[in-house]
C-alpha cells in the first residue's frame, strides 16, 4: 500500500515552503532585491511540500480508470479518494452531491451553464463585483440582471432581493463570488443562499478568491442556507496548477449531453 506523507502547515514556517519566497528581482535602479508577490488573487505560488508530493506521486502514475496494472489501479484509487478529501473540505455529501474535477473555476462555472438547461425567458443573477468568469458564460444562455454595489463596493442586498421580486419565478440561478478579486469584500453567501431559496432559485458561489483564507461550508440539503453549487481553482489555494472543482447536485449533471464528446 502507497501513501503519501502528510505534512501539517504552521505559521512560523508556512512562509519557508514558498518556493521562490527569496528570489532577487532586478530593480529600476539597477539592484537585485527580494521579490514581494502583491498578486497572490491571481494565483498563489508553489508550496515546497505540494511540489515534492506530486514528484513523489509522478513514479506511481499510470492511466486513471483506464488499466488494471498496479499503478494504474493506484492512480485510480488516488483519483477517487481526492473527491471524498475535497467534499469533506467543503461540508459536501457525496451522497447527493458530485465533485468534478475540471481545470479552473472558469471551466467549473462554464460547465455549469451547459447543464442548467435553460428555457427561454429564465434569468440568471450576478452582480457588478463579479470576475468576468462568473459573468460571459452566462449571458448567451439567460437573461442576466446584475446586483448593484454600494458606494463603499459591498453588494446591495436590498437590490437582490428587488431582482428576486421582479424576475420570481423566472429566476434560475443566483451567482455570487464568496470574496471580491478586487476588494477583498467577503459575501454573506449563506445569507444570499436563504434569499435565492425563498425565490425557489439556487444559487452558484465563485469560491476562487475565499477557499484559501476562509473557511466553507455547503451545508446539508434541506437547510436554506445551503449551497447548490460551488466552484474553485487549485492555483489559487496552493494546490497544483491546472485544477479546479465543480461540486453541485448529481441530478444536475446525469441529465443532458456533456459538451464534449471523446
Amino acid at each position: 500500500m502507497f501513501t503519501i506523507n502528510k505534512k501539517v502547515f504552521k505559521p512560523k514556517s508556512f512562509r519557508r515552503d514558498i518556493l521562490g519566497v527569496e528570489k532577487k528581482v532586478p530593480t529600476l535602479g539597477g539592484k537585485y532585491l527580494p521579490y514581494i508577490n502583491f498578486d497572490n488573487a491571481a494565483s498563489t505560488p508553489a508550496l515546497q511540500p505540494v511540489v515534492e508530493e506530486m514528484q513523489d506521486f509522478l513514479q506511481w502514475y499510470s492511466g486513471v480508470h483506464r488499466g488494471t496494472g498496479y499503478k494504474s489501479l493506484l492512480s485510480s484509487q488516488f483519483y477517487d479518494d481526492s473527491h471524498e478529501t475535497i467534499a469533506n473540505f467543503v461540508g459536501a455529501s457525496l451522497d447527493s452531491q458530485c465533485v468534478i474535477m475540471v481545470k479552473n473555476t472558469t471551466e467549473a462555472i462554464n460547465k455549469l451553464s451547459y447543464r442548467m438547461s435553460f428555457a427561454r425567458g429564465d434569468v440568471v443573477i450576478s452582480s457588478m463585483m463579479e470576475h468576468h468568469s462568473n459573468d460571459l458564460p452566462w449571458r448567451n444562455k439567460a437573461r442576466v440582471k446584475y446586483i448593484r454595489v454600494d458606494q463603499q463596493g459591498l453588494l446591495d442586498l436590498g437590490d437582490l432581493e428587488k431582482l428576486l421580486q421582479l424576475h420570481y419565478p423566472r429566476v434560475r440561478l443566483v451567482t455570487i463570488c464568496g470574496a471580491s478579486n478586487v476588494t477583498g469584500h467577503i459575501n454573506p453567501i449563506h445569507r444570499i443562499a436563504e434569499m435565492a431559496h425563498a425565490y425557489r432559485a439556487e444559487i452558484l458561489v465563485d469560491g476562487a478568491q475565499l477557499l484559501a483564507h476562509h473557511p466553507v461550508n455547503m451545508i446539508k440539503e434541506g437547510d436554506p442556507r445551503h449551497i447548490d453549487y460551488l466552484a474553485f481553482s487549485g492555483h489559487k489555494i496552493y494546490a497544483p496548477f491546472g485544477s479546479g472543482v465543480l461540486i453541485g447536485p448529481r441530478k444536475t449533471f446525469l441529465q443532458g449531453e456533456p459538451e464534449y464528446s471523446g
